[in-house]
């Protein structure tokens, strides 16, 4: 038995595949292309990466039926800019895509589906704490609106056909190595990176930008535990390590580098845009009471791996 991750040669879908790999599971990972030559994490060498589009259902279902599977990781779609300058696109591989795979699941009865949302199902002027199934997803961007579908049809088949389906709704992710084109919050990663390795960094948010932050290690841990829980009776999940703003991060970054070349060079239209999600509250009281899932690091301690794992990966090049 085996636990099938789309988009296992992106990011997340990396550290997931080793978390996982790491707990003892077989892993059947899949994505559209191979992952990117000497890009740390590395996928480990006991897994073969196979090759398909998640809107081709032959394929994947060909993937999925190599063995038996105990759950779905469903990580594979487009990011916000990509979603923003192709809303057809956004639809055809976060909600089509997201088709394909439940049907699959369906069909071999696998019987745990896990989805890989956002707080971008979220807009402006919420109350706080944000708690699931009580703060209105009310998305701004096309990313967010292809993502609270697909939770609706996730739960949708939940209902009719009694697919365990679970999604996880994800903090900006932040680590080592980040690469996401199009992210708007790419700069919550690279504050941190480029003051580890004293490389300049013009940062293109509001000062007062800010958002809730997951820490990749712990998305992969909080990945697990919702593919592997016994239950998840709430079935939508926040998974957060803290709050942070972009001031913050160039303070814990000059703590540990007090002469980090980092600026802000505030872009007009991305500016106001950063600052919607800078006093977020989210609960992650769900995750912790049902999945057992709390982070295994807080901001602080995030920040300090981060460096330190930023400067070993520039070592051993």
């Amino acid at each position: 038995m085996a636990i099938l991750v789309t988009g296992a040669a992106g990011y997340i879908g990396r550290f997931l595949v080793n978390e996982l790999i790491q707990q003892g599971h077989d892993v059947v990972a899949a994505d559209l292309q191979a992952a990117p030559a000497g890009l740390p994490p590395e996928l480990p060498a006991s897994v073969t990466l196979q090759l398909g589009d998640v809107t081709d259902k032959a394929a994947m279902l060909a993937i999925a039926q190599q063995q038996p599977l105990t759950a779905v990781i469903h990580l594979a779609g487009l990011v916000t800019m990509a979603c923003e300058r192709n809303p057809e696109a956004a639809m055809r591989v976060n909600l089509g895509g997201l088709h394909t795979m439940l049907e699959i699941a369906r069909e071999t009865g696998t019987p745990r589906f896990v989805h890989a949302s956002t707080i971008s199902v979220y807009g402006p002027n919420v109350e706080q704490p944000m708690v699931e199934g009580v703060t209105p997803a009310e998305p701004l961007t096309w990313y967010g609106q292809s993502k609270i579908m697909g939770e609706q049809l996730g739960l949708y088949y939940q209902r009719r056909w009694g697919l365990d389906f679970r999604a996880a709704r994800m903090a900006a992710i932040v680590g080592p190595s980040r690469v996401a084109v199009g992210s708007a919050t790419m700069y919550t990663s690279l504050i941190l990176e480029r003051a580890a390795l004293d490389e300049p960094y013009e940062i293109d948010v509001d000062p007062e930008a800010g958002t809730p932050i997951l820490y990749a290690r712990d998305c992969a841990r909080g990945l697990a535990a919702l593919a592997t829980a016994p239950s998840a009776p709430r079935r939508i999940y926040h998974l957060s390590t803290g709050l942070v703003t972009a001031n913050e991060l160039v303070e814990m970054a000059r703590e540990r580098n007090p002469e980090a070349p980092l600026t802000f060079n505030t872009d007009p239209l991305l500016g106001p845009v950063s600052k919607i999600s800078a006093k977020w509250d989210l609960s992650i009281a769900a995750a912790e009471e049902d999945l057992g899932w709390k982070p295994a690091f807080t901001v602080q301690t995030m920040a300090d791996d981060l460096m330190a794992t930023a400067r070993a990966q520039k070592r051993a090049r």
